[in-house]
C-alpha cells in the first residue's frame, strides 16, 4: 500500500512538473516573434520615428522556423494594432506598442509569454512607442509631444515594469525613438533635431537616468537610418539605412563600438528591393526583413556573415518585419549607478578646449560664450584665456552653446541641444561633438573661478513634458 501511494505521488508530481514546464515554455527557444501587416498596407510601413505610428491593423505573431507550415501564432488577437516587440533579458516577457481600439493612442503593453496575458503599462494622451527593457527590469520608451511653435517631436521616458516611477530622460527639441541597449548599460536611440530646423537623424547615447547624453554616431552623409541599431556580442553595431539619393535603395551598415568612425562598412545592399529591420542572432548571422522588389511583401530572411541571404518566412498576403528571436541573450547590459539627487535642482558643466583649438586660436581674448534656450539667449559671459568655462544650469533645461567674437559673429557652434539632470556634473570637450580629439592635458582655468549661474528663461519644452501619468501598480490586464 505504501509503495502504491508513493508511485501515485511520483506520477502526479511528474505530471504537474511536465505541465508547468510546458506552460513556462509556451514559446520555446528559436521561435521568432515579429510584426505583420496586410500586404495592401503601405502607410507607415517604411516610416521612421513618428511616421511608423500611421501603421494600422498590425499584429505581433510568433513563428517556429522548424515548423514553417503550422506554427504561426497571433499573440495580439485582442488588439486593433500592435508593433515593435522586444524581449526581456530572460525571454519571459514581451514589451510592445499597442492600441486596443483603432482610435486609441499607441500605448506600451507587456505580455507574459508563459500565459500570453498582456498588461497595459502607460495610459496618457500621447502616442507611446518603441519600448525596450533596461538592465534593472524597467523599460524605456518614447512618447510624442506637439507644440504650435516648436513642431512635433518625441521624448524618451523610463519607468518600472508596472508603469510606476515614470520619468522623462531627454529634454531637447528632438524626435527620440527606436531605442536599444548597449553593452555598457547606456540607451542607444535614433535622435533627430526638429527645432529650430530639422536635421538628419543620428545615434544618441545616454545613461538610463538621463545623464551623460551625447552623440554616439554621426550617420554617414547620404544615408538616413530607418531601423533600430543593435549591438552584438562582438561589439559590432548594425542598422538599416536608406540611401537619400535613391529613396528606394536600402542597406545594412555596420560599425565597431570601439572605433565607430573608422570601421563603417556596408554588409548588404538591397539592390532593387528594400530592407526594413534587423536582429542579430547568437551565431553571428542576422535576421532581416526584406523584399526583393517594391511590389513584393517583406519576408524574414537570414543574412549570413558572407552577405548571403536565404528566406526564413514569406507570405504574399502579409509584410513581416521587426523580428526578434527567443534565444539566450549574448550579453547582459551593465546596471549603471546613478548620482542624481533631489537635494539639487541644477547641474554643473565645465568646458575644456582641445589642444588643436588652443594652438590654432592662441588667445580667446574678447570672445564670449552665449548660452541659448528655446526663447533666445539665456546668458552670455566672457570666455577665459584658455577657452574654458564653468556653468550651473537648472535641471532639465534645454540649451545650446556657441562662442562669438568681438563683433558678435559666431566662431564656434552652436552645439546640439544639451541638458543637465539634477545633481549632474559633466564635462564638455571641443566643438566637434563626435569627440574625436581629447581635451588639453591641463587644469582648465575656469574651475579656479566661481561657476556662472545661467538665468533660465521660461521654457515651453518643460511644460509639454510634465503632463504624463502612469497606471496604478496593478495595471490593466487584458484577458
Amino acid at each position: 500500500m505504501y509503495k502504491k501511494g508513493t508511485v501515485i505521488f511520483i506520477l502526479i508530481f511528474a505530471a504537474v512538473y511536465i505541465g508547468m514546464s510546458l506552460l513556462n515554455r509556451s514559446l520555446p527557444d528559436e521561435h521568432i516573434i515579429m510584426t505583420r501587416v496586410s500586404a495592401d498596407s503601405e502607410s507607415g510601413l517604411m516610416g521612421t520615428g513618428m511616421e511608423k505610428l500611421e501603421l494600422q491593423n498590425a499584429q505581433i505573431v510568433s513563428f517556429d522556423p522548424k515548423k514553417p507550415e503550422s506554427s504561426l501564432k497571433i499573440l495580439t488577437k485582442n488588439f486593433a494594432s500592435a508593433m515593435s516587440p522586444e524581449l526581456s533579458l530572460d525571454n519571459r516577457q514581451l514589451v510592445f506598442s499597442g492600441k486596443k481600439d483603432i482610435d486609441d493612442n499607441w500605448q506600451i503593453w507587456m505580455m507574459n509569454l508563459n500565459n500570453l496575458r498582456a498588461t497595459q503599462i502607460t495610459d496618457n494622451g500621447r502616442d507611446c512607442f518603441d519600448p525596450v527593457f533596461l538592465p534593472d527590469d524597467g523599460i524605456a520608451f518614447s512618447c510624442t509631444w506637439q507644440d504650435e511653435r516648436l513642431g512635433n517631436g518625441s521624448t524618451l521616458y523610463t519607468a518600472n515594469a508596472d508603469g510606476s516611477d515614470l520619468n522623462a530622460v531627454t529634454f531637447h527639441l528632438h524626435t527620440d525613438h527606436s531605442s536599444t541597449m548597449l553593452h555598457d548599460g547606456r540607451i542607444l536611440s535614433v535622435s533627430q533635431k526638429v527645432y529650430p530646423e530639422t536635421d538628419i537623424s543620428n545615434l544618441l547615447a545616454l545613461r538610463p537616468d538621463g545623464t551623460k547624453s551625447g552623440l554616439f554616431y554621426d550617420i554617414p552623409d547620404g544615408y538616413q537610418i530607418i531601423s533600430k541599431a543593435r549591438e552584438t556580442i562582438e561589439n559590432k553595431i548594425f542598422f538599416v539605412a536608406k540611401n537619400q539619393q535613391n529613396g528606394l535603395s536600402t542597406a545594412v551598415l555596420q560599425f565597431s563600438y570601439n572605433n565607430p568612425y573608422n570601421s563603417k562598412r556596408t554588409v548588404y545592399s538591397s539592390g532593387g528591393g528594400q530592407i526594413h529591420s534587423l536582429y542579430p542572432m547568437n551565431d553571428g548571422n542576422l535576421l532581416i526583413s526584406y523584399r526583393e522588389n517594391v511590389s513584393d511583401t517583406h519576408g524574414i530572411y537570414m543574412l549570413n556573415q558572407q552577405g548571403e541571404s536565404e528566406p526564413v518566412h514569406i507570405d504574399g498576403s502579409y509584410h513581416f518585419f521587426e523580428p526578434v528571436i527567443i534565444e539566450e541573450k549574448p550579453f547582459i547590459p551593465r546596471k549603471l549607478p546613478s548620482a542624481l539627487t533631489d537635494a539639487r535642482n541644477f547641474g554643473i558643466m565645465v568646458f575644456v578646449e582641445t589642444p588643436q583649438a588652443l594652438a590654432e586660436t592662441g588667445s580667446f581674448e574678447g570672445h564670449k560664450i552665449q548660452v541659448m534656450g528655446v526663447n533666445g539667449i539665456m546668458d552670455e559671459f566672457p570666455v577665459l584665456q584658455d577657452g574654458s568655462f564653468y556653468i550651473r544650469v537648472d535641471e532639465k533645461t534645454p540649451m545650446r552653446i556657441q562662442r562669438v567674437n568681438q563683433d558678435d559673429e559666431v566662431v564656434k557652434g552652436p552645439t546640439s541641444w544639451l541638458w543637465l539632470m539634477n545633481g549632474e556634473r559633466r564635462g564638455f570637450t571641443g566643438w566637434d561633438e563626435r569627440q574625436l580629439n581629447s581635451p588639453a592635458n591641463r587644469v582648465p582655468e575656469a574651475i579656479n573661478h566661481p561657476y556662472v549661474e545661467i538665468s533660465v528663461l521660461d521654457s515651453p519644452v518643460l511644460v509639454i513634458q510634465n503632463d504624463e501619468h502612469a497606471l496604478s501598480e496593478a495595471g490593466y490586464e487584458n484577458e
